[in-house]
């Protein structure tokens, strides 16, 4: 986000259109943290809302009004950086198996001859991932920029152990934004795990060159030392991943992870656990009865 810089002041209707605006991109693509509500409204041709620190406060402020005043549904809006631990706890143990007897997962990986991640540089954006991938069984990493090397180091092992133990290579889909420390980012992990010495296929799947003319952007920041040579090779411009449409993201990320796997092999695997599922409610019930207790 760049700073703060003076500009006119928005009309009332320009105010009242970025904030019916800023309703409408939480219709339809909730939830959504703040600062993805304020680059997809950024990356609007039909509104007046500037990428700066005071146009992002004051859509703060408007959307904490919406929420309290029941404009806005709260479960539209998330806050990922502020997360209470909640322990799971329960009763006697016949509650708890009757409570995850449904979430039993066959492992999808078994039957596919390619194993596939998602890379995510923003974890604003992490929401949307997960819906999207754990469909599929997908490890989904959230890097939060340059990854550490610790994440790095577990995720060389999984490689590593697909690879030798079961002969899988490994794609790794890269979703970050798209400016010099963006591109720099993707680079940097390419370079670590060679220094591990595992070699996945990483694609930057967006956000891309062909990206920015489509999206509105930035001028890069002055004091990267990466601009100059972004700067030469794509020319001064910076856009951030949260500007794409949240519709057409989910469409990218299915799209790619589908690309990469068996599909049909993965049609077999939820057929069959569906019917492990149905064998393993049978199971607890023939135990604990329906009511929980034990027969």
């Amino acid at each position: 986000m760049t700073s703060q810089l003076k500009r006119r002041r928005r009309t009332n209707a320009e105010v009242e259109a970025v904030r019916e605006a800023a309703r409408e991109e939480l219709a339809a693509g909730h939830p959504m943290t703040l600062r993805q509500v304020h680059y997809r409204l950024v990356s609007r041709d039909d509104i007046v809302h500037p990428n700066t620190l005071t146009a992002y406060n004051t859509l703060s402020g408007w959307l904490r009004d919406d929420r309290l005043n029941g404009v806005v549904p709260w479960k539209w809006m998330e806050d990922r950086l502020r997360q209470a631990t909640v322990w799971a706890m329960w009763d006697e143990p016949a509650e708890f198996l009757h409570g995850v007897r449904d979430d039993y997962h066959r492992n999808v990986w078994q039957d596919q001859p390619h194993y596939v991640e998602v890379w995510c540089e923003k974890d604003a954006l992490s929401g949307i991932f997960s819906d999207v991938v754990g469909r599929y069984g997908v490890v989904l990493n959230v890097g939060r920029g340059y990854d550490g090397w610790s994440s790095i180091k577990r995720a060389a092992d999984r490689y590593y152990w697909r690879q030798n133990d079961h002969g899988m290579d490994t794609t790794v889909l890269y979703f970050g934004d798209f400016d010099p420390s963006g591109e720099d980012m993707h680079r940097s992990l390419q370079d670590r795990f060679a220094t591990l010495g595992v070699y996945p296929e990483m694609p930057k799947v967006a956000l891309t060159y062909e990206d920015t003319r489509e999206l509105p952007g930035d001028v890069t920041k002055a004091d990267d030392t990466r601009a100059a040579a972004f700067v030469a090779k794509y020319g001064d411009v910076a856009v951030e991943l949260d500007a794409l449409p949240v519709d057409e993201l989910r469409g990218r990320i299915r799209r790619k992870v589908e690309e990469g796997m068996d599909m049909g092999a993965l049609a077999e695997n939820n057929r069959i656990e569906l019917g492990q599922r149905r064998e393993l409610r049978d199971g607890i019930d023939r135990i604990f009865g329906d009511s929980g207790q034990a027969s």
